[in-house]
């Protein structure tokens, strides 16, 4: 075996130890985890958060001493199965994926595929209904993101924001997205809990950034008594905060991702509060799962089922932390997370009758 200490993270990054494990022990890797390969798979390194999604899985690797690369589809399908497929190829067993799934369909074919290949794999963010990581042996774990939890949250720091009462909007992702559709449904549940708040207009930019500056410009001239917006992405927040900006308007909103330019919108006072959806959390892990499983480390058999469907942490960004996310997030790249402790990413387990 051979013995790995990792060195503490440069100070920096030890800035935001608040979020993450706050020492790193000692870890026996076998002998040959070098002949390891991770590939990581995500939709493209143009937008932001999969970029991070790559970064993340990148620096799990490091931390094993495991060579990876990053396995690009621009968000079709068939382009993504092929290169596992081409990966499995050259590295045969010792192939390991984190994946980002093209589609939620997409995940039936990959499990399908890294379990007739015998190649380890941890899915992140989607999962096909019926899908189970227990049917699949080489389906290390689900690691997902629970819209609903996160879109309560930001939802309650709107209609707290605007005092529990008045007029507000909301802006929806793209139709038929589980994102969307699970960020609006939380936002329908949490207007429950304020009698007082009016939902006065509800429309789709989807995800896009100018269809949300245009459905606002509207709205302030519609709904001059206008409180709040609620968006189910920053993009669209971006946009809204725009047209605010160009009326002379300043109001409370929130959005969902935690992108860079939401966190300095936070700072700057013109946001509310977003929910960092934490790319380093879910798939740092989920990389760190996928190697642990491939070289013999972690027997994924040996998990309880339920607990192979996971819930990565997230976090509500306010006034109050978004210093310190900005600083280990955006700033270092690094929130100086210990991939060896797997515990760290559980938040809670998936519903394991979907």
């Amino acid at each position: 075996m051979k013995k790995s200490l990792l060195a503490l993270l440069a100070a920096g990054a030890m800035a935001v130890a608040a979020f993450s494990a706050t020492a790193f022990a000692e870890v026996e890797l076998p002998e040959n985890i070098g002949e390891y390969h991770l590939g990581i798979c995500v939709l493209s390194l143009d937008n932001e958060y999969w970029a991070q999604e790559a970064a993340a899985a990148q620096l799990a690797a490091e931390a094993y001493g495991v060579p990876c690369d990053v396995l690009t589809c621009n968000a079709d399908p068939n382009v993504q199965l092929q290169g596992m497929k081409d990966y499995i190829a050259q590295y045969g067993d010792k192939a390991c994926f984190v994946v980002d799934p093209a589609t939620t369909a997409n995940t039936a074919s990959i499990a399908e595929l890294c379990e007739e290949s015998g190649n380890y794999v941890t899915i992140l963010a989607h999962r096909a209904e019926g899908l189970f990581p227990k049917d699949y042996p080489h389906f290390v774990v689900s690691l997902m993101l629970d819209d609903l939890a996160n879109g309560a949250k930001t939802a309650a720091a709107l209609m707290d924001a605007i005092g529990g009462e008045g007029q507000v909007v909301e802006i929806t992702g793209l139709l038929g997205d589980d994102s969307a559709t699970n960020r609006h449904a939380a936002f329908e549940a949490a207007k429950e809990d304020y009698p007082d708040v009016e939902v006065v207009d509800s429309q789709t930019a989807s995800w896009d950034q100018a269809q949300a500056m245009a459905l606002t410009e509207t709205w302030l001239v519609n709904y001059p008594d206008l409180k709040g917006i609620y968006t189910s992405g920053d993009a669209m927040a971006l946009g809204a905060i725009e047209a605010m900006a160009n009326a002379g308007v300043s109001l409370p909103i929130v959005g969902c991702d935690g992108t860079k330019a939401a966190l300095e919108a936070i700072q700057a006072g013109t946001m509310t509060a977003t929910i960092l959806n934490d790319a380093y959390n879910i798939a740092g892990y989920g990389a760190a799962y996928a190697i642990q499983a491939a070289c013999g480390m972690l027997d994924p058999t040996t998990i309880p089922d339920d607990e192979r469907l996971i819930f990565a942490g997230t976090q509500l960004v306010t006034a109050e932390n978004v210093d310190e996310i900005y600083e280990g997030w955006i700033v270092n790249g690094n929130p100086g997370y210990d991939y060896f402790d797997l515990g760290f990413t559980v938040d809670h387990y998936q519903d394991p009758s979907k």
